[in-house]
């Protein structure tokens, strides 16, 4: 059977209802984007959500977000980004319906959710732990077709200023899943934009935000003023293959 798949990211969620970034108010704009979701029938069978949940880091904002999610009665998975606080992400997102488990195992594919997030820093790396870990599971079930979620590019995405804060050890991670064929996809979020390309048998996707997106191919730091908020759909097939679009809602006007 197809699993279909909702991919979530850079939600910047925080404790007081009225914060914006970049002229938005990102708890309204999260309400939209599941408002959009749920709308669909059936639902997805999952939720991926690749970082960036709390833009305050608070175990306030942690809280709110785990009586949202389990009020949609879809499982979630999720994993830190640079906003993030991984250690109350721990705490407060391990529910019946929200979990940040590494490896998910669905049919005929595996889920493997990679944290590259680092202290006090925008950028991003992938520990040995970590690369060890998804070398573990690829070895471990090599008949699965695997997607492969982090928060940071492991490559550029032609957007110069962000570029700077790719996966510092990114070639690395991409060479080991080139040895491995049946590494399918790498999913990501981070730059605030739609991107996608293809290396070798990998598909690279990054998704929006689900609230502002940046300018792609912009120079220096830029809003794109014709793109709102954004998620991606992925469906997994059971051969290997997959499916996707992203839907957009409308911008929201400026504040």
């Amino acid at each position: 059977m197809p699993i279909r798949i909702v991919h979530l990211t850079d939600l910047h969620w925080h404790a007081n209802p009225e914060y914006q970034l970049m002229g938005v108010n990102t708890r309204q704009s999260l309400h939209s984007v599941l408002k959009d979701i749920q709308s669909d029938s059936p639902p997805p069978d999952l939720i991926l959500i690749t970082g960036d949940l709390a833009q305050d880091e608070s175990a306030e904002s942690y809280q709110q977000l785990q009586t949202l999610f389990n009020a949609l009665k879809i499982p979630v998975y999720v994993l830190p980004g640079n906003h993030d606080n991984p250690a109350l992400m721990q705490e407060f997102l391990n529910t019946d319906w929200i979990s940040t488990q590494q490896q998910i195992l669905l049919n005929s594919w595996q889920i493997v959710m990679l944290d590259s997030s680092v202290a006090n820093s925008d950028g991003g790396k992938l520990e040995n732990a970590q690369l060890q870990s998804l070398e573990q599971y690829l070895t471990q079930y090599p008949k699965l077709h695997a997607l492969i979620c982090v928060h940071h590019q492991p490559v550029p995405v032609g957007t110069q200023w962000l570029d700077t804060m790719t996966i510092e050890n990114g070639k690395q991670f991409m060479a080991l899943l080139q040895r491995y064929p049946q590494a399918k996809i790498v999913l990501w979020g981070h730059v605030h934009q739609d991107y996608s390309c293809q290396q070798g048998h990998l598909q690279l996707l990054a998704s929006p935000a689900s609230c502002r997106q940046f300018l792609p191919g912009a120079k220096d730091y830029a809003i794109d003023p014709l793109k709102g908020a954004g998620y991606r759909e992925l469906t997994l097939i059971e051969d290997g293959t997959h499916e996707t679009h992203v839907n957009w809602l409308s911008r929201q006007p400026d504040h």
